[in-house]
């Protein structure tokens, strides 16, 4: 029940989920039953993902977020320190399954949680990955690839942070690829020398082009790049080497480097790491366009924090309650960005039915009736009861125009669109008992 109340008011407060004060104490001992595990949680929520994939290629989009909750640290009791190793808080790091073919959302695959205590061992380069916090890049990864028992190949991604000899040497199987962001300039093979300055020498092979995301401080702009890549033999690190992995492994690196960017600091350079074939610039293309949709994790943590669940917002004092919050939280955002990537074609892949229940699909009917203008451009364009249709609905109601020309809706209105449209869900429930 709590669940079903986080989706369809999209909020983390117990206060805004609960109707009655005995309904919030029932949330708020919930949370904090210790037989409500992290990893049942997850779990129950990657079962459902690892039925959407089933016969797909599907990307393993991996990231870290803090939870920080230093606002109200006199409130809250077991938790750790987050990433300036003063203030309060936790960590997530969810796995989420996305299509390599459309970049539609399949659902949560996985997730580690944890809260930071201590500080690191004078020799913690040295100890082996599973004593080290970046074992959840590891750890999350093989865990999503259990969940999607059916899914024939993935693609476990990751930005710089994921740059770890053990996760390219590991992760790779007969079923699974990796896709990694480099930072580090190794120590190549027998050929000697450095990554970063053979991919340098390496001739560019054609250009690409793309519209790179905004941040803040910093506008979305075409960028134009150029485009390199070869085959590279990497050399295991000597500090912290594990006999289990290999001395070297041998990997495709894809280079871009934008062209004329508006100022050096500003210049994109992404050298990816790959298990992935590429023979061809349209390889090499496509290893960039699959890594650009490690965006869509960005946009999780968006929907999680103070722009749609307001996570850090939560009361629970407790931060085991508070782990256990943080999955359903990740469950619930993950459902905001099926809607996000299901808003055009891709979402008319998949029936509306996937999010939402019968008697919510007929208020659907009957609010896209209302919703439609007189004009074609003011109809909705996609097929009825697809994800799509439902999609283009909640936009609407969360302030999106539906004009192509306008731009797409993201988690934010997705997020008041639900909250609306629950909302009326419920007083056409009431109206209609029967």
């Amino acid at each position: 029940m709590v669940l079903e109340r986080m989706c369809t008011r999209v909020s983390a407060g117990l206060r805004r989920l609960a109707d009655t004060r005995a309904e919030q104490i029932a949330f708020t001992r919930l949370f904090r039953n210790p037989q409500v595990t992290v990893p049942e949680i997850v779990r129950t929520a990657a079962a459902r993902t690892g039925e959407a994939a089933a016969g797909r290629h599907v990307l393993i989009i991996e990231d870290s977020s803090e939870i920080n909750y230093e606002a109200k640290a006199s409130r809250k009791r077991g938790l750790g320190h987050v990433g300036n190793g003063k203030d309060v808080g936790l960590f997530v790091h969810p796995a989420l399954a996305v299509d390599a073919a459309d970049g539609s959302v399949l659902g949560l695959a996985a997730a580690t949680i944890w809260r930071r205590r201590g500080q690191k061992a004078h020799d913690y380069q040295a100890l082996p990955i599973e004593a080290k916090e970046s074992y959840k890049w590891i750890a999350t990864a093989k865990a999503a690839r259990q969940a999607l028992t059916d899914t024939p190949l993935a693609t476990v991604i990751g930005d710089r942070e994921a740059d770890i000899y053990e996760v390219l040497a590991r992760l790779p199987d007969e079923r699974t690829h990796v896709l990694i962001r480099a930072v580090r300039d190794r120590a190549l093979g027998e050929q000697g020398g450095r990554l970063f300055g053979e991919i340098a020498k390496t001739p560019e092979a054609g250009r690409t082009a793309f519209e790179l995301q905004a941040r803040p401080g910093r506008p979305a702009r075409k960028v134009q790049l150029a485009v390199r890549f070869a085959a590279v033999a990497l050399r295991q690190p000597r500090l912290g080497a594990d006999c289990r992995d290999p001395r070297e492994i041998t990997l495709n690196m894809v280079e871009v480097r934008e062209i004329d960017p508006p100022s050096p600091k500003e210049a994109v350079i992404w050298r990816l790491l790959t298990t992935h074939a590429v023979k061809t610039l349209a390889d090499a293309c496509r290893m960039v366009d699959l890594y650009r949709l490690r965006w869509t994790v960005e946009q999780l943590f968006r929907t999680v924090k103070s722009q749609a669940i307001d996570l850090e917002e939560s009361l629970l004092a407790d931060g085991e309650a508070l782990e256990r919050l943080a999955a359903t939280a990740l469950i619930v955002a993950t459902r905001v960005m099926q809607l996000v990537h299901g808003r055009d074609a891709a979402g008319q892949a998949f029936k509306a039915a996937r999010l939402f229940s019968p008697a919510e699909i007929t208020v659907l009917e009957a609010l896209i009736a209302r919703l439609e203008g007189k004009t074609q451009k003011q109809n909705n364009p996609h097929p009825q009861h697809t994800l799509a249709w439902a999609a283009w609905c909640i936009a609407r109601l969360g302030g999106w125009n539906g004009y192509a020309k306008e731009r797409p809706p993201g988690p934010v209105t997705f997020s008041n669109g639900l909250k609306r449209f629950h909302a009326i869900a419920e007083g056409f429930a009431l109206a209609n008992p029967n």
